[in-house]
């Protein structure tokens, strides 16, 4: 969800700031009202899962864990939104948000400004769920600036240790070739073997330095738990898969389109990911993930690269592709994710399906300035998100018509995605 929030924020313009009022003082009507009316079985189960989350907030509340009551407020957020009951949702949002500030944690106060947000659309505020969308892009930039910090961090440690085994490389080629007269005096004097012997100690030594700075960038671009690619490797290899595309574009003939000079960016979301760690618990959550990456990699090229964008979301990023193949691509994982059987350690099995959001840079043949690559990444975001609201199980690709003009890929306020599909400057084609 952040992922897709940001997306739209990509493509809004700037907002000036706007003071967040203080929560209001909702009541919950009595649960023993609810129970007083002839209950369905739809009723019975919405109420059984209120009183569970309404228990949660009061284990987290006694247990003084503040971010475990964030995480319960938050969660009957979602549920009244989910049950129509806006005003309720934006009361738990603020409460959530509160207790997030007072505990100083970006990363809370980030998840509780986009919940607000959400909830306040949901209330019918479009005003106050723009100026939350503000506050919660405001603290994502903090922490992605945070990122760029550790980042830049990692990146100069790699390049000290890519120093490091250069000089070691030196080094150890003056030890190979002291090792190679050594041997020849060996042949007259047995102490020569001393000088032999500390020269493969050198030599060890060396490789040993090597691996671990080879091991030390390995994890500043891998995620931990799946061993895809993480958003750290995009960042350092996207301007280079960028170029090569532009070259294949440039050494065509003339008047002849390659097959082989598209990114195609295609999102994919897990359907009710949530559930399998309410009913199987987190470590089987995480053994879902891990078997999903499997999954990708098996529908995937070589040549593809596939990233953990967050969560229970990926990025596959197919590199010098035919656009024209989006639809086929989007629907071979979507079937892939559909059939697999998922598989815990003890022995129960789950199986679940995905909803996916694919776009091509770049966007515009004819314009292929008019967007960054990543503006593109965040239109496939949104393409992700229409297909979400439209069900599960469901892929939707966004392309350029070929008739639009350059002005008319111009950022607008508001939903840009959805004013270019009303005003024909982008088309869709879905399943």
């Amino acid at each position: 969800m952040i992922r897709r929030v940001v997306a739209a924020l990509l493509l809004l313009a700037p907002l000036s700031a706007t003071a967040v009022p203080a929560p209001p003082q909702v009541d919950r009507p009595d649960p023993r009202s609810r129970r007083s009316l002839p209950p369905t079985d739809e009723t019975r189960v919405r109420e059984i899962a209120q009183d569970a989350l309404e228990n949660r907030l009061r284990a987290a509340e006694h247990s003084g864990d503040p971010r475990a009551v964030v995480g319960a407020l938050l969660d009957l957020s979602r549920f009244d939104r989910e049950q129509g009951r806006g005003s309720l949702a934006v009361a738990y949002s603020r409460r959530a948000l509160i207790l997030a500030q007072e505990k100083g944690s970006r990363e809370l106060i980030a998840r509780s400004w986009e919940d607000l947000a959400a909830s306040q659309e949901r209330a019918g505020d479009p005003a106050g769920a723009l100026a939350s969308f503000r506050r919660f892009k405001d603290e994502h930039d903090r922490i992605v600036l945070e990122e760029k910090k550790q980042l830049g961090l990692l990146e100069r440690q790699y390049h000290a240790e890519r120093q490091a085994a250069e000089i070691e490389r030196e080094r150890g080629g003056a030890v190979v070739r002291g090792l190679a007269a050594d041997r020849r005096r060996f042949q007259l004097n047995l102490v020569g073997g001393s000088s032999l012997v500390l020269g493969l100690i050198g030599f060890s030594i060396y490789r040993r330095r090597v691996q671990s700075a080879r091991a030390t960038r390995e994890l500043a671009i891998t995620d931990p738990l799946t061993g895809l690619k993480n958003r750290r490797y995009m960042l350092l290899t996207m301007g280079g898969d960028i170029t090569a595309a532009q070259r294949k574009r440039r050494n065509a003939p003339f008047g002849v389109r390659p097959s082989d000079a598209d990114l195609l960016f295609l999102l994919i979301d897990l359907d009710r990911f949530k559930s399998v760690n309410d009913e199987f618990g987190h470590e089987a959550g995480d053994t879902m993930l891990i078997q999903v990456a499997d999954v990708l990699r098996e529908s995937c090229r070589a040549s593809d690269t596939i990233v953990r964008w967050g969560g229970d979301e990926f990025l596959l990023v197919s590199r010098f592709s035919d656009r024209r193949t989006g639809p086929v691509l989007a629907e071979r994982v979507r079937a892939a994710i559909e059939q697999r059987v998922f598989e815990f350690s003890d022995g129960r099995t789950v199986q679940r399906t995905c909803s996916l959001g694919f776009a091509s840079f770049p966007f515009s043949i004819a314009h292929p300035d008019a967007l960054t690559w990543e503006q593109v990444v965040a239109i496939a975001d949104l393409a992700l998100y229409r297909a979400m609201r439209a069900g599960p199980n469901r892929w939707i690709g966004v392309s350029a018509s070929d008739t639009a003009a350059a002005e008319q890929f111009r950022l607008r306020p508001g939903n840009t995605l959805e004013q270019w599909i009303e005003d024909g400057t982008a088309t869709t084609e879905s399943r």
